[in-house]
C-alpha cells in the first residue's frame, strides 16, 4: 500500500521511512532505564534467584511473542493467495520455529516470521546480559564489600561497555544480531537508572558526559545518540520528581502505552493481510491505499485489545 499511496504523500512516506526508527532509540532507552531500576535495588540477588528473573522476563516476552507469531503464519498464507511480495514468508520449517522459540532466528541465520521480533530477541540478551552481570558482581565480590563498592563495579562495566558499543560495535552491521550493537541507547537508559537510584553522583555523571562526548563525536549515527541521551534525562527527571505521578498521564492514551507490546506484535500480520485485499480491490488508486494504511493501523490497535488482555496478560 505505501508504494502506491507513495504517489500523493511521498514526503510523509519518506519521513516515516528515515525518521520513524528514531523510536526504536527510544524504545531502547526506556527498557534500559527499567531493568536498571530493578537490577540497581541494593543487593538485588541476595533477595532473587538469577535463573528465576531471567527466566520470568523470557515467559513474559515469549508468551505473546509466540501468539504473534501463529497470527504472522496465518496472515501470510492468506496474503500469499492474495498478492505476491517480499515481506510474505514462506510457511516455517520444525528449525525455524525452534530457532524462534529461543530467540535465535537472526543469529542462525533464520527467515524472521514477522517484522520487529528481531527487537524482542535483542531485549532478552540485553536484559539476561545486564542481569548475570549484577549477579556475578555481587556474588563474586568478597562479603565485606558494601552494596555502594559491588554497584560501582557494575556501574564501570556497563559504562564501559556503552562506550564500546558507541565508538565500536553500534558502527558495524555484523554485530546487529547481538545485544552489544544496542547498548549503546540501552545502556544510556540503564545508567540513568542508576544515577536515579545513586547517592552519590559523581562517577555517574562522569560516565554520561563521556558517553555524551562520544556520541557527538560520532555523526554517522549521532541522531539516535542524542535521543536516546534526551529520553535518558526525561526518565531520570521524572523519577526524581513527582511528574510521573501527574494527572496529565491519566488519559486513553496511557491504556495504548500499557498495551504497546501487543501494538508491536498484531501490527504486521494485520497490514500483511490488509495489503493483500486491497491489492485485489484497489492495486493503483493513490488515496485508497493511503485509506488502507489507516485502516491497517486502526485494525492494529483493535486487534490490540483482545491480544492483550487474553493472550499478553494471561
Amino acid at each position: 500500500m505505501s508504494d502506491v499511496a507513495n504517489t500523493v504523500i511521498p514526503n510523509t512516506i519518506d519521513f516515516f521511512i528515515h525518521y520513524a526508527r528514531l523510536a526504536v532509540a527510544v524504545f531502547l532507552c526506556v527498557g534500559g532505564f527499567l531493568t536498571g531500576l530493578k537490577l540497581s535495588e541494593p543487593n538485588y540477588f541476595a533477595k532473587h534467584s538469577v535463573q528465576q528473573v531471567i527466566w520470568q522476563k523470557y515467559l513474559r516476552l515469549v508468551i505473546p511473542y509466540l501468539g504473534a507469531i501463529a497470527l504472522a503464519i496465518a496472515a501470510s498464507f492468506v496474503a500469499s493467495r492474495l498478492m505476491q511480495h517480499h515481506s510474505i514468508s514462506a510457511m516455517p520449517d520444525v528449525p525455524q520455529l525452534l530457532s524462534h522459540l529461543f530467540f535465535l532466528q537472526n543469529i542462525l541465520g533464520y527467515e524472521s516470521l514477522s517484522a520487529g521480533l528481531w527487537y524482542v530477541a535483542i531485549d532478552f540478551q540485553l536484559f539476561a546480559f545486564c542481569a548475570l552481570v549484577v549477579f556475578l558482581v555481587e556474588k563474586l565480590s568478597p562479603a565485606s564489600w558494601s552494596y555502594r563498592s559491588t554497584r560501582l563495579i557494575s556501574l564501570i562495566i556497563f559504562s564501559a561497555l556503552t562506550i564500546a558499543s558507541v565508538i565500536f560495535f553500534n558502527r558495524h552491521d555484523v554485530y546487529d544480531v547481538w545485544f552489544v550493537f544496542f547498548f549503546a541507547t540501552y545502556g544510556l537508559g540503564f545508567l540513568a537508572a542508576y544515577l536515579a537510584r545513586s547517592q552519590s553522583h559523581h562517577v555517574l555523571i562522569l560516565s554520561v558526559v563521556a558517553i555524551t562526548i562520544f556520541s557527538l563525536y560520532y555523526q554517522d549515527f549521532r541522531d539516535r545518540l542524542i535521543i536516546a541521551l534526551l529520553m535518558a534525562f526525561l526518565l531520570f527527571g521524572s523519577y526524581q520528581s513527582s511528574w510521573s505521578q501527574s494527572k496529565l498521564w491519566n488519559n486513553p492514551m496511557k491504556k495504548v502505552g500499557e498495551m504497546s507490546y501487543s501494538i508491536f506484535l498484531v501490527h504486521f500480520p494485520v497490514s500483511l493481510v490488509i495489503s493483500g485485499i486491497w491489492a485485489q480491490l484497489y492495486p493503483s488508486d493513490p488515496w485508497l491505499n493511503v485509506l488502507g494504511m489507516g485502516l491497517s493501523a486502526l485494525l492494529s490497535l483493535l486487534l490490540a485489545i483482545p491480544f492483550y488482555k487474553y493472550i499478553e496478560k494471561s
